[in-house]
């Protein structure tokens, strides 16, 4: 019975030292208590060094006017030896979306950069059901060609696609009502 009334004290106690410490704003180190363990068992703590916080950089509002120099000029693509042309029956899919506002988005971003791309409207293509909008590059003579522009000048800008044929524009998969 005294064991038991001495553990609930000494649990009151460190209670109590826990709940005054969270009040103060010094770290104080708590006072010494008499245990049972000597010196010897005790493990010897290591203090870590003092790291040094990286500096703040302060967020700016929203609301504040911007104060930048002028607006750099978009960036244009690296010259390439392959060009687009005007005619050929391969394309570049860039991306392809659900709504042509975002398909004409897409575009804008690559003419900004010197790219000609164009949208082709396909219902059901490959898996997807519905209406989508490819956003194709184009016109290349060659496979080679197209895949060597897309290499030098589409990937640097961060765009990933593939080679397709220029007759596939409009394909997707026919509704059940449509036979050939």
């Amino acid at each position: 019975m005294k064991l038991q009334s001495v553990k609930i004290l000494g649990i009151i106690a460190l209670a109590c030292t826990l709940l005054s410490a969270c009040g103060k704003k010094k770290e104080e180190k708590p006072a010494p208590q008499a245990n049972a363990t000597t010196v010897e068992e005790q493990a010897p703590v290591a203090e870590e060094p003092a790291q040094e916080e990286p500096a703040l950089v302060p967020i700016q509002s929203l609301n504040e006017p911007e104060e930048k120099a002028a607006p750099a000029e978009a960036p244009t693509f690296k010259s390439s030896s392959i060009e687009q042309g005007t005619s050929g029956p391969f394309v570049i899919q860039v991306s392809i979306q659900t709504s042509r506002k975002a398909a004409n988005n897409v575009v804008s971003k690559l003419s900004d950069q010197g790219i000609k791309a164009y949208v082709a409207e396909v219902e059901n293509p490959g898996e997807l059901e519905g209406t989508f909008y490819r956003v194709r590059v184009g016109y290349f003579s060659t496979i080679a060609n197209a895949q060597r522009f897309g290499k030098e000048v589409l990937a640097p800008q961060g765009y990933a696609g593939w080679v397709d044929n220029r007759k596939n524009d409009r394909i997707g998969q026919p509704s059940v009502s449509e036979d050939m």
